[in-house]
């Protein structure tokens, strides 16, 4: 009688120490500021795991982790056309985190995708940007009551895309928008001329009409110059092919 009970004392000893053992051997710490995805023995996705530690199934194994931390991405849209055809670049950027929780559909795919979870993010706001650009002149970019308005629209526009993709925008803001070439000097020299006129209206009557006089003169002998940066290459070439 007392061996039996020895030995059914051993045994429930041994169960417990291979018990702790496998517990052991299956329990995994998901970090913080992270998720983890486990699949099970055919790859298929079977839970999404938040900070903290677990144990897993049977057949069941961590595939990635994915990190939910805010990340801020910057980016550059190139060539976006404005309601008047000119082509502008602009410069952004915006802060978001993932939430693999939102995504509903293609779980798996999407799941993996999160780990581009910027290149996703600029590709939309790049799309994004494109449709609404359309709506607006050069100048409405550089007024700060529409630039406002552009980027509400652009980050409600960005934030619906993303949602679904299990990607949360927390805020998105246009940087620096650059011109074309072209279009930045005649600004800048209608800014001259401006600044210039300005000038001469302070003048007594007999010198303003000297500088006006000055100026026509200049810009008659040097009319080339007063005309835009691709008619100037063009007189150019036609003056070295010229007898």
């Amino acid at each position: 009688m007392i061996f039996l009970i020895m030995a059914i004392i051993s045994l429930i000893i041994l169960t417990t120490i291979a018990m702790t053992l496998f517990r052991r051997s299956k329990t995994r710490v998901v970090p913080e500021d992270t998720v983890a995805v486990t699949v099970d023995r055919d790859g298929f996705v079977r839970r999404i795991l938040p900070a903290g530690r677990y144990v897993l199934h049977p057949f069941e194994r961590i595939e990635f982790n994915i990190e939910t931390r805010a990340t801020l991405a910057v980016g550059r849209a190139e060539a976006i056309a404005s309601r008047d055809g000119v082509l502008i670049n602009i410069n952004w950027s915006g802060v978001y985190n993932v939430s693999p929780h939102l995504i509903t559909e293609k779980v798996s795919q999407r799941l993996r995708g999160l780990s581009n979870a910027s290149p996703t993010m600029m590709r939309n706001v790049d799309i994004c940007l494109r449709q609404l650009a359309g709506n607006y002149t050069v100048e409405e970019f550089f007024k700060s009551a529409t630039r406002e308005r552009i980027e509400r629209q652009l980050g409600q526009l960005v934030a619906e895309r993303l949602r679904g993709l299990g990607i949360v925008l927390s805020s998105i803001n246009l940087q620096a928008i650059e011109l074309p070439a072209e279009v930045a000097e005649a600004i800048n020299k209608a800014k001259a001329l401006a600044a210039l006129d300005g000038a001469i209206r302070q003048l007594d009557p007999t010198t303003r009409e000297v500088v006006r006089g000055v100026y026509q003169l200049d810009e008659i002998l040097h009319w080339d110059n007063y005309l835009p940066r691709p008619s100037r290459l063009t007189m150019k070439r036609l003056r070295e092919v010229s007898p």
